[in-house]
């Protein structure tokens, strides 16, 4: 995939990529890790060494502030939906030129209740296929494959394209870990067009269940 065309979809793809659902900005600040916005210390965000291995350096995280976590959900649900989230937190690591990498949190009441926000979020993430087709604009979703596992966790393999470009593919990978009350969610955006191989996840998942245990034993 030539760079000229990544920087022309580059927009549309972040939001495709985005599984929150307020939209990015342009350029990533770096954000303190230290203080608690919506309610979660953001002391459980894992650190940029902590996301999964890529050919390229991540920079400093950009918290979202704009992040809703009673009302979120996959992409392809454009408003979002209720969630029962009582806090969150979302944050995004990004190289130079292919990957980014955003960690999104939910805290929840129960673990009830997280238990039930993870079901309704894969229901929803598997309709994204049928919610965006390839079209003049907005963005495609070609396949949503189980790519692998990490430490018990599935990863999924998310196809996709920014509309009109849609012979130009790009992929994300997603892990949600669900432990306790919270739930953890990391997803790659890898914009190399092409098919590649499986992203290790093992030791990011299992800095996320090191994280979730102290913050949300």
């Amino acid at each position: 995939m030539h760079l000229s065309a990544v920087r022309a979809a580059l927009s549309g793809a972040t939001v495709v990529c985005a599984m929150l659902l307020t939209a990015l900005p342009a350029t990533a600040a770096a954000a303190p890790a230290s203080t608690a916005q919506a309610g979660v210390d953001r002391g459980v965000l894992l650190t940029k060494a902590d996301q999964p291995p890529v050919s390229e350096t991540y920079g400093d995280p950009w918290v979202n502030p704009y992040f809703e976590p009673d009302v979120t959900g996959p992409t392809c649900w454009e408003y979002g939906r209720d969630t029962g989230a009582s806090a969150g937190l979302s944050a995004r690591f990004s190289t130079p030129t292919w990957f980014h990498s955003s960690n999104d949190v939910w805290v929840f009441p129960s673990a009830d209740a997280a238990a039930a926000f993870e079901r309704q979020w894969r229901a929803d993430l598997a309709t994204c296929v049928d919610r965006n087709p390839p079209a003049e604009t907005g963005s495609a979703v070609f396949d949503i494959t189980r790519a692998g596992e990490a430490d018990g966790v599935e990863v999924l393999r998310v196809t996709a394209a920014t509309n009109p470009y849609s012979t130009l593919t790009y992929h994300f990978w997603v892990a949600v870990v669900r432990q306790g009350r919270a739930v953890y969610a990391v997803q790659l955006l890898d914009y190399r067009h092409g098919d590649p191989q499986l992203m290790p996840f093992d030791a990011t998942v299992a800095k996320i269940k090191a994280k979730l245990a102290a913050y949300y034993p």
